[in-house]
């Protein structure tokens, strides 16, 4: 019994030490409005260095609430954390969809959020995922099925910047190598209990 219990123990950490989700590369990036500078930046993986003010030559920026930067995947992905990099002062909305004719809100951000004080100003680094060193709880959500993520300014100083929005999960459907490892290895814990079973 005692081996059946290490193997148990086993599966669940190969589980937990490889199912940390993966950076989603294939997407494209669309636009409702005028922004200037490329928005295919925005998930280039170049974050602004923090407390640095926005440039209007590196960063992506715009102003007014109806404007849009949509992220499509190209299929149906579980979303499982976010990572930003934004103007510090100002609010933003991410939303998700499957369809782009239903959006739902997955976190809303807030000039409070974050570690970048508006006395000092300047971009701001947030991510979802609890082990990232710019965590934040207050964004954090539950993992969501979907083929767009999108962004928008909710308020502030009508001057509005981002730097980079990336998304990490798994493509619904596939089995990632961290699932192959865990069904091995409770499929090596069922033969070990089968022949203890047996020995009895």
């Amino acid at each position: 019994m005692k081996f059946l219990n290490t193997i148990i123990l086993a599966a669940s950490l190969i589980t937990g030490t490889y199912a940390n989700a993966t950076l989603i590369t294939e997407s494209t990036v669309s636009t409702k409005g005028r922004f200037h500078n490329n928005t295919n930046s925005i998930n280039d993986g170049i974050l602004p260095d923090e407390y640095t003010r926005w440039t209007k030559s590196t960063n992506v920026w715009w102003r007014g609430l109806n404007k849009k930067i949509t992220l499509d995947f190209g299929g149906l992905y579980n979303i499982d954390n976010v990572l930003l990099s934004l103007d510090n002062n100002d609010s933003y909305k991410i939303t998700w969809s499957n369809d782009q004719q239903l959006w739902s809100t997955l976190f809303s951000i807030k000039p409070s959020d974050g570690e970048v004080t508006a006395r000092r100003g300047g971009m701001d680094t947030m991510s979802t995922d609890i082990t990232h060193n710019e965590y934040i709880a207050a964004l954090d959500f539950s993992s969501v099925q979907a083929r767009y993520l999108r962004i928008q300014a909710t308020g502030g100083d009508n001057s509005y910047s981002i730097g980079e929005f990336q998304a990490f999960g798994s493509k619904v459907g596939s089995i990632p190598e961290p699932t192959s490892l865990a069904i091995f290895a409770l499929g090596i814990a069922g033969l070990a209990s089968r022949r203890f079973a047996n020995k009895s």
